[in-house]
């Protein structure tokens, strides 16, 4: 076990302690599903442990089935291809060496037993406000996880001279490199709890806290807890007030991480910290669909299902300095102009360029140095509902667009109506076209035309979920539309870049779909994204 690997044990929060992702990431992998505990207000479990004062809490419901969870990620071809870039032959090697850094196979029950682990039980890593962390570990056999610890302790860090400190019926245990201690423990309640450096002069005091003092009695743990998926591997727990989220605009979260052979899946639920006005946005609302009218070539796919006049209170940070500084000086009101006049249910969608310039690598972030169109194309509709105040508007945001480094002159389409064309210094920006009741926006030109045109048969987007906000992004499509790429697409010495790219696609075909969803309520923000893996996904 290596001096990273150790520190993993001792606290994912702290300040004053190293990085535990690793050891985090790999538990949270290879936790159980199939926990049969159904309350968090349970004194059994680690709660008994973590103090109710915690700013932050990660727990693992149980460590029976780590092998199954591994398994899982061990099969993926991505894992694979990740395992041999770093040199090893498949997943299972690269798995192994995890494990293997770790010290103690999390896979194996009886590897666990032998290191004195309970397998069957929970863990956690728990961040203190005066900046410690620690780790608990259910306790299977005291003797054996002792030797267990005190060998690694030996072999990585080089603390080789054991010790013990009485605190009266309690006692922590250390491993030093001289007089100063590197590792310590102390048993309480069926756990180790296990820190380093200066947390170790904590271990007593926590070992020693009530049941009232500890996160079993705690009902709104107990509370936030109930309302996460039962079948959740990991969960988050960042309470009301954490100075964690101090810069944040939310007091709390709570969170969960489910993983299973049909995907993964992770949840979040955040107090709002602000206006509760601001979430109006996040309702959905009964709305008609769009979707028919987006391109099948589409691999990511967005509908918006609230209620528009309610982003006001974004629209600012949304649009920017720039926009802001011409509306306000021209007198254009972006809500009553715009927002109060769309219907929910305003649909969008990109499609993969015909010919992105990949030969020229990454594309820059900043829109004034890059046209982000000439990598995917963009297709949308809204629905208004004042359909003859959209063109005065659309011809009052084209005055104005000069002042914001654009030109959107209007035009008359083949079927007598009009549409506006806009462009700027890097090429082609978002035109717009009315019909009826319907707004399509789209980049290029091109993409305005077939939308115009379209019946709104089309069967993307199935895949949606219901809340205000969803996002569905097919991997398998986008990979396909990368493969039809012509050859003209990849640039001069373009065959080593495809040959590398397609290495990449069929390394991650696995992978097939991400979905987003995200909608507010009693002042508390949900937002779920889940990754489909293997057969279990299905087109958008």
């Amino acid at each position: 076990m290596s001096p990273l690997s150790l520190r993993v044990w001792v606290g994912v929060w702290a300040k004053s302690t190293r990085p535990l992702l690793p050891l985090l990431l790999l538990i949270a992998a290879a936790s159980c599903g199939k926990c049969t505990r159904s309350s968090a207000t349970t004194t059994t479990g680690v709660e008994r442990v973590l103090p109710r004062g915690a700013v932050g809490v990660v727990v693992i419901p149980s460590l029976a089935a780590a092998g199954q969870k591994l398994r899982i990620l061990e099969a993926l071809k991505v894992t694979a291809f990740a395992a041999q870039l770093r040199g090893f032959d498949d997943g299972k090697g690269f798995a192994d060496a995890l494990v293997s850094e770790l010290g103690i196979d999390v896979r194996s029950t009886e590897a666990l037993e032998k290191a004195g682990v309970d397998g069957a039980g929970s863990a956690a890593v728990a961040a203190l406000v005066t900046g410690h962390g620690y780790f608990a570990l259910p306790l299977k056999d005291a003797t054996r996880f002792h030797d267990t610890l005190q060998t690694l302790a030996a072999r990585r860090l080089g603390a080789t001279t054991p010790g013990e400190k009485k605190f009266g019926e309690l006692t922590v245990k250390t491993f030093s490199v001289g007089d100063k201690a590197k590792l310590g423990y102390v048993l309480a309640n069926g756990y180790a709890l296990i820190t380093d450096g200066a947390g170790i002069e904590k271990l007593a005091g926590l070992a020693a806290m009530t049941q009232s003092d500890s996160l079993s009695a705690d009902k709104a743990y107990a509370a936030e807890v109930d309302k996460l998926p039962k079948d959740r591997d990991v969960v988050v727990y960042l309470p009301g007030g954490t100075p964690l989220l101090a810069q944040a605009p939310f007091t709390g979260v709570t969170g969960s991480i489910s993983l299973t052979p049909a995907g993964l899946s992770v949840l979040a639920n955040a107090s709002w910290k602000g206006d509760p006005a601001q979430l109006a946005a996040l309702e959905p609302l009964t709305a008609k669909s769009l979707l028919g009218y987006l391109p099948a070539d589409a691999f990511l796919v967005a509908r918006y299902s609230g209620e528009p006049s309610k982003l006001a209170p974004w629209a600012r940070q949304v649009l920017g300095p720039f926009l802001n500084r011409a509306f306000d000086e021209n007198g254009f009101d972006w809500k009553t102009e715009v927002l109060d006049q769309v219907q929910p249910g305003v649909v969008a969608a990109l499609s993969l360029s015909e010919a992105p310039p990949i030969d020229k690598g990454m594309p820059s972030l900043d829109l004034r140095q890059t046209n982000p169109f000439t990598y995917a194309h963009l297709s949308g509709v809204a629905a208004s509902k004042t359909p003859e105040q959209v063109m005065p508007a659309l011809e009052k945001i084209a005055a104005l667009a000069p002042k914001f480094g654009a030109e959107m002159s209007v035009r008359e389409r083949a079927d007598g109506q009009k549409a506006v064309i806009t462009s700027y210094a890097q090429g082609e920006g978002v035109h717009f076209a009315p019909k009826g009741e319907l707004v399509f926006f789209a980049s290029p030109v091109q993409r305005l035309d077939a939308l115009v045109k379209s019946q709104g048969k089309g069967t993307v987007g199935e895949g949606l979920g219901t809340e205000a906000l969803n996002v569905v992004i097919d991997l398998n499509k986008l990979a396909s539309s990368v493969r039809a790429l012509p050859e003209s697409a990849w640039g001069l010495g373009g065959f080593a870049i495809k040959a590398t790219t397609v290495r990449w696609l069929d390394a991650t075909d696995d992978l097939k779909r991400i979905t987003v969803t995200v909608g507010a309520k009693e002042k508390v923000v949900q937002a779920k994204i889940v990754l489909t893996l293997g057969a279990a996904a299905k087109a958008p």
